[in-house]
């Protein structure tokens, strides 16, 4: 989502690198068993297109280029109602 929120404002790109970081420290610490790390990085990409596709195909636009700078979001509990619990 947070990928998708990004390019959905405009980001042409995004560079992951403390989740790569992190991805690589767990492979070192043997956190990740049985995988190595160009795997490991090969299967987050894999997730975040995924999720990337889920997440634009419901707003019902097929591409990212159409997406990218949308703004179809709506951001709500950021300003006073007046209604105070």
């Amino acid at each position: 989502m947070h990928f998708a929120l990004l390019f959905g404002y405009g980001a042409s790109a995004v560079n992951p690198y403390g989740a790569f970081a992190t991805i690589h420290n767990l492979v070192n610490k043997e956190e990740l068993k049985d995988i190595r790390y160009p795997k490991a990085e090969e299967n987050y990409i894999k997730a975040i297109n995924k999720g990337l596709l889920k997440v634009i195909s419901k707003m019902g636009t097929s591409t990212l280029r159409s997406y990218r700078g949308s703004q179809v979001f709506e951001a709500i509990g950021l300003g006073h109602s007046g209604n105070r619990a």
